[in-house]
């Protein structure tokens, strides 16, 4: 049984955690602003893309909720538009390691690197306003091939090696989220989206050294992105 348990510096990891939704909300402003940005040469335009078939690059930054730093991920996106409200979508990227704190062994702290490989398949409702603008709904499930490593102190006993082995397996998710997509042409679209993650990862922590009483701290999150679409 866990026993509750609270570390002296508790507080300075939840002051330190709160301060992460500042940055999150100036990039997800920011991203809002580059695609109004890009939209006014569009307007004039009006280009509509639909029952065709594309591909291209996306990058954008991931932060889960108990994480102490996010990561950045880029990939490759492909697209099948099924009329003009619908489309499915495929995406294969690569994120880099998030950090998680997993306890302390005085004076070291111990961290754990999260690394994701993640393939998504997603369901697309899109609601063009006019021609120009194609903001749209998305959700879906994944597969993300997640690698955990663990850093320990050269001290840490035996038992703690055991308990915060690196470990690589595969774990499901699924994400819904909003975007907008601004077509160039009926060849070209620049995107930009916002989701949420639900992903199954559990990172092991070390509540009392003493006890070593164990928890865990999962990887769902936020992430903002952006990428082109080239279409046939």
């Amino acid at each position: 049984m866990r026993r509750a348990y609270n570390s002296p510096g508790s507080s300075a990891e939840a002051d330190h955690n709160s301060g992460h939704s500042f940055p999150l909300c100036k990039a997800g402003l920011s991203l809002l602003a580059f695609l109004l940005l890009c939209a006014s040469p569009a307007i004039a335009q009006r280009v509509q893309i639909e029952n065709t078939m594309g591909v291209g690059p996306n990058l954008g930054w991931y932060q889960s909720g108990d994480a102490e730093e996010g990561a950045l991920f880029f990939g490759f996106l492909g697209r099948a538009r099924l009329g003009n409200n619908v489309g499915v979508e495929m995406s294969l990227s690569y994120r880099d390691a998030e950090l998680f704190h997993t306890g302390t062994l005085d004076p070291h702290r111990l961290t754990a690197d999260v690394t994701y490989v993640p393939v998504t398949f997603s369901l697309m409702v899109f609601f063009p306003l006019g021609s120009f603008l194609n903001p749209y709904a998305t959700g879906g499930v994944g597969y993300y091939y997640t690698i955990e490593s663990y850093t320990i102190a050269r001290t840490a006993p035996e038992e703690i090696r055991q308990l915060l082995k690196d470990e690589q397996n595969f774990e499901a998710g699924y994400h819904f989220g909003l975007g907008l997509e601004i077509p160039f042409s009926s060849n070209l679209a620049f995107h930009g989206e916002f989701r949420y993650l639900f992903l199954g990862t559990e990172i092991k922590t070390i509540r009392d050294l003493t006890t070593l009483d164990t928890d865990t701290k999962n990887s769902n999150g936020i992430m903002f992105s952006a990428g082109l679409m080239l279409y046939l």
